[in-house]
Formats: C-alpha cells, sequence, structure tokens
C-alpha cells in the first residue's frame, strides 16, 4: 500500500507526459521541454474556450436586462449577477454596450441564416422577390422584443468607434439574405443588389422604430413600397446609383433618426 500514492502521481504524470522519467522518489525527473510546450499551448486554449463560453453566457444573459436598463454596462453587470458573478465580471465584455448590440446582431443574423437554410425547399418554391421580402421581414421581426430600446442601439451603431463593426455586420446580413435567395451573380449585380437591400432594410428598420400600427401593418407596408422602388430598377447601373442614393437620403443620418426615436419612445412611455 504504501507506494499506491507515488504510483498514482506517476499515472497521473504519465497521462500528461507519456515520455516523462521518473526518479527513485517517484516524481518526474525528466519531462520532454516540447511535452511542456504542447501542455501549456492546450492549457491556454482551454481557457481561451473557457472564457469565450463564459463571455457569451455574460452577453446572453445581459438580454434579458435590456428593456429595463437599455444597452449598457448596467445590463451587462445585471446579467454578470444573474449567473453568480461579480458585477465587476462586465468588464469581460471589453467594449461594454457596443459589444452587447454586437452580440445581439450577430445572433440574429445566425438565427435567420440558419432559418432560411432550414427552409429552403420552402423558398424555391417562391420567387425572388417573395425570398427577399420573407427573409427581410424575420429579421426585422427579432427585434420586436427589444423595439423600445433599439433606437439606443442604432445610436451606440452609429458612433465612429463602432460604425465599421455596424457596416460589417450589415453586409453579411444581405449577402446572407441573397445567398438563401440563390443569388448568383458575379458581375457589378453582386455589389448593386446588396446596397440597395442594405439601404432597403435599414430605411424599413428606422420606420418601425417609429410604427405603433398593430402587428407592425405599416412597417410591412413600408417595407413592400421599398422592395418595389427596387423592382421597377430594371437593373441599369445609373438608375442602380440614383435610387440607392435616393434612399440613403430617406434615411438621413442613423444617429439623428435613434436620437429623435429615443425622445418619441420616452414620450409614449410617459402617456402610458
Amino acid at each position: 500500500m504504501p507506494n499506491e500514492p507515488r504510483q498514482l502521481v506517476q499515472l497521473m504524470t504519465w497521462q500528461k507526459h507519456p515520455s516523462a522519467e521518473f526518479g527513485p522518489d517517484g516524481s518526474a525527473s525528466s519531462i520532454p521541454e516540447a511535452e511542456i510546450e504542447e501542455s501549456e499551448g492546450n492549457d491556454e486554449d482551454g481557457q481561451d474556450t473557457s472564457a469565450q463560453e463564459l463571455r457569451g453566457r455574460l452577453l446572453k444573459a445581459a438580454l434579458g436586462h435590456v428593456n429595463a436598463k437599455g444597452w449598457s454596462v448596467a445590463a451587462l453587470q445585471s446579467g454578470a449577477e444573474d449567473l453568480q458573478l461579480s458585477r465587476s465580471a462586465s468588464g469581460m465584455i471589453s467594449n461594454g454596450a457596443a459589444g452587447l448590440v454586437e452580440y445581439f446582431v450577430e445572433e440574429c443574423n445566425h438565427q435567420m441564416a440558419a432559418e432560411l437554410e432550414s427552409r429552403q425547399e420552402e423558398l424555391a418554391r417562391m420567387r425572388v422577390p417573395e425570398r427577399v421580402r420573407m427573409a427581410v421581414r424575420m429579421r426585422l421581426e427579432m427585434l420586436i422584443p427589444y423595439i423600445d430600446t433599439w433606437p439606443q442601439a442604432l445610436g451606440i451603431q452609429a458612433h465612429p468607434a463602432h460604425v465599421a463593426t455596424a457596416v460589417r455586420q450589415r453586409a453579411e446580413l444581405v449577402d446572407d439574405i441573397w445567398h438563401a435567395c440563390g443569388d448568383s451573380s458575379t458581375d457589378y449585380n453582386w455589389y448593386t443588389k446588396r446596397g440597395l437591400l442594405a439601404a432597403v432594410y435599414a430605411a424599413t428598420e428606422l420606420f418601425m422604430i417609429t410604427d405603433y400600427s398593430p402587428g407592425y401593418a405599416d412597417t410591412w407596408r413600408c417595407l413592400d413600397r421599398r422592395l418595389a422602388d427596387v423592382k421597377r430598377l430594371g437593373g441599369a447601373a445609373t438608375e442602380v446609383r440614383q435610387a440607392m442614393n435616393s434612399l440613403l437620403a430617406s434615411v438621413g443620418s442613423m444617429a439623428e433618426w435613434a436620437q429623435d426615436a429615443v425622445v418619441q419612445v420616452q414620450k409614449r412611455r410617459q402617456q402610458s
């Protein structure tokens, strides 16, 4: 029995470093340096994965507090408390409120892409404009649970420090939609289709945050009008550029729209 603890230590060391040599006292007297470096690398990879998973859990928990505390560090702190962590754990999200918005957008984009992929048979029976409309509406409906605070999120995205990420995420969104809708263009149409759809999405999104009609019926009519405008273009490059300029001009400054929308939402809450 006296050798069992020593044998156990040797076994655990050997499992981690199969080439280890053991001295008379049972300790590992020689462990190849390469194996030590590999082990340390695996430990670091494991730590990175664990930290990433914890950040994901924290961000997901924080979403449950957005309607009460907005897209803010306070929401992240409450999310940390839900996970029985210190409020200071919110510091794991280095870009704070912007990180929370980026996480939500990323999750929605992935969810939409997966949903469209699972409905390929249904999409195949539809005309392309119908596919695009369904995809855009699907994505916009994901904003509904947070619609009262979404103007604040748009304002955060419009900040110069965060706008590059917002543009990238919008580009990925419209590309996923066109891909799911079967677009195979490789010429300039690849760019114009995505540019136009991005403008349509932005215009409809900004309309939606000030739409109080039942079931957002006015928003879906707005979407139909914007898509009809695009459909009438026919494909001429000059007309496409003119339409994009017109649509983008109608959208105006995202930050200004978001600020106005916040005021309207606050008035609506005071009246209710």
